[in-house]
């Protein structure tokens, strides 16, 4: 039995031993399998990388071919945008092209086969019309002149046959308002003969073919003439032609457009006023009937304004002024230039501050204007530097300019007249009455030839002349050349005022003042002077308030201020004095009394170094008799 049992066990085998047989099997299988997984899982990832590789490739393709497109669709975007933008502005320029266009002359063979061919002749009538137009000195914008040759450019427009010049210039035809000049040069006897046509008129000259540049130069006149009335009316006033250049002003204001017919006032009123023909009242009438015709002709605005200062009517002249600043900013008149207009708008400002005391702000800006070399069609700028220099109390910058003064487009008799207005002016500032009274006398030699000045001269000049008098202590004289001077001459009122002062006429001076500062209410020079009268007069606190009015009026006006510090000094507060004359020292800073007056309250304040210092200053500047003995006692 246990043989049996011992033979079947071996026949079965060792169960332990046969389960590592098996164990030794499945091993060998599993590292087979293992093995062969991994290799598939090798080329498996080295497949996905090969294809996500293949797809980031073709991702960065895609994306540049988009950025590629992109940046075309862009290029095409912006070229169309220029395209479109070169289209409207040569629209928009061909709509506001006005200038002058002269055309290919005709011209006899002979003369052609001797260079003398129709673009020479009209190439020759443009350089003569540019030499007239720089010698207009006008306020008014002149217009381009360009012969009609000049832009071909001959660049094609694809598919059309057109070159762009060609279409400009049918835009130019169709939109704008250009005048045309065409002409032509012909033989008749013994002479040549020029002829050049525009818009239905001509000009035709004639003479010797040895003067054929006189010819031209006498075309191109005409020419000037027929295209631009107003300038070549300008034109011939400024060089001896007035009798001449007023009738065509003359034409221009009685018929035409109401723009033209304005300009055509304007230069009446200017070249009769400047010539002395027409008073002051007339010259005031004229602008203001330009103004009616044309609101936005800043120049006629500014002339208006100018005549109403000669009037002597403050509160309207800068209203005037500041109308005009208005129209300029605003940008109105298109008829200035972006050259000239911005220097009018600076001497509109300048005048400005003239009304409003700002003296040592328009000082600086009107020698700028004229160091600069851009006075234009100003007249005498640099009397109106001079006339701003004795205000603002620099009186050698004032005699300085007056020994290099020159014309600036004014007439010899209407210089001669704005040298004594300064003269007196000058000899006022000084307290140099003798000196006042004779340049005053100085104007009649003028008087004689231009009667329609006297109502300017009684404006202007008697009253410098009357205070004078009164100055020297002839108030019966005085008294009755002041009673001469237009009574609604806001400047002739504070004169009055002064003199009645003088002769002890408190009353009548204060009445005076009053009408004065209802006439014109925003001039603080009538506040500054009624503070004046008051000061002298004794009656130190109303002496204060209207100096106080006053420098509300025009803060950047030294007088009040100087008046106000001799106020405080009088009653006792030197120290407040200080801060007045400090502040009027920012604007005036040559004016010889304030550093007296200054170095005085600085004693009373005891400090006597500083006052010294004062002292000094003022010793370097001009002072009036009276002010220099003040000083000696000083020293």
């Amino acid at each position: 039995m246990s043989e049996e049992i011992e033979a079947d066990s071996a026949q079965t085998g060792d169960p332990f031993a046969l389960s590592l047989a098996i164990a030794g099997a499945s091993r060998q299988r599993a590292d087979t399998f293992l093995e062969e997984q991994t290799k598939l899982a090798r080329l498996q990832a080295e497949e996905l990388s090969h294809e996500i590789g293949l797809r980031h490739w073709s991702l960065w393709v895609r994306h540049l071919s988009g950025l590629l497109k992109l940046t075309l669709e862009i290029g095409l975007a912006v070229v169309a945008a220029g395209l479109a933008c070169f289209i409207a502005a040569g629209v928009w320029n061909a709509a506001h092209s006005d200038g002058l266009v002269i055309e290919s002359f005709s011209v006899p063979p002979d003369l052609a086969q001797r260079g003398l061919t129709g673009q020479v002749v009209a190439g020759q009538l443009l350089d003569r019309l540019s030499e007239v137009n720089q010698a207009t000195i006008s306020s008014r914008t002149g217009k381009s002149y360009a012969a009609s040759w000049g832009d071909d450019i001959k660049v094609e427009i694809p598919d059309t046959g057109i070159s762009v010049a060609e279409a400009y210039r049918f835009l130019r035809r169709w939109l704008g308002h250009e005048s045309h000049i065409s002409g032509a040069v012909w033989r008749s006897g013994g002479n040549i003969t020029l002829a050049a046509r525009s818009d239905g008129q001509s000009i035709t000259v004639s003479g010797p073919e040895s003067d054929l540049d006189g010819l031209i130069r006498k075309l191109a006149e005409g020419v000037f003439g027929l295209a631009e009335p107003y300038r070549y009316a300008v034109y011939l006033t400024q060089h001896g032609h007035e009798t001449d250049g007023i009738a065509i002003f003359r034409r221009l204001a009685a018929s035409g457009a109401a723009a033209d017919r304005a300009w055509g006032l304007v230069g009446l009123a200017r070249v009769q006023n400047n010539l002395g023909d027409i008073s002051t009242p007339e010259v005031e009438r004229l602008y203001g009937q330009a103004i009616l015709l044309d609101p936005s002709n800043s120049t006629a605005v500014n002339n208006h304004a100018n005549a109403e200062r000669s009037l002597g009517h403050l509160e309207a002249t800068l209203a005037g002024y500041r109308q005009e600043q208005e129209l300029l900013a605003r940008g109105d008149d298109r008829e200035l230039g972006d050259i000239r207009a911005p220097v009018i708008a600076e001497m509109a400002a300048n005048s400005v501050r003239g009304l409003t005391g700002a003296y040592g702000e328009a000082v600086p800006s009107i020698a700028e204007i004229i160091r600069t070399g851009r006075s234009g069609s100003f007249a005498n700028l640099s009397g109106v530097l001079i006339s701003a220099e004795i205000p603002a109390h620099d009186l050698k910058a004032a005699k300085a300019q007056m020994a290099s003064q020159g014309r600036e487009n004014l007439s010899a008799d209407a210089f001669e007249m704005a040298k004594s207005l300064e003269n007196a002016q000058l000899a006022l500032a000084e307290e140099n009455w003798p000196r006042a009274i004779a340049a005053v006398a100085s104007t009649g030699e003028q008087l004689k030839r231009h009667p329609a000045l006297r109502d300017w001269v009684l404006r202007q000049f008697t009253p410098l002349q009357a205070y004078a008098q009164a100055r020297l202590g002839h108030l019966a004289e005085a008294q009755a050349l002041i009673a001469t001077t237009p009574a609604d001459s806001d400047e002739c009122m504070l004169w009055r005022a002064r003199i009645a002062e003088l002769a002890g006429q408190h009353g009548r001076a204060d009445w005076w003042l009053a009408r004065a500062a209802a006439d014109a209410p925003s001039i603080p020079l009538i506040y500054s002077t009624w503070g004046e009268v008051l000061l002298r007069r004794g009656d130190l606190d109303g002496a204060v308030a209207k100096f106080k009015l006053a420098n509300q009026k025009g803060p950047h006006f030294a007088d009040p201020l100087e008046g106000w510090g001799e106020a405080l000094m009088a009653k006792n507060q030197s120290h407040l004095a200080l801060t007045k004359f400090e502040e009027a020292n920012k604007y005036v800073p040559n004016w010889g009394r304030l550093h007296l007056k200054w170095g005085e309250a600085l004693v009373y304040s005891g400090k006597p170094a500083e006052a010294k210092a004062q002292f000094a200053r003022a010793a370097q500047l001009d002072l009036t008799p009276a002010e220099k003995a003040e000083l000696a006692r000083h020293s």
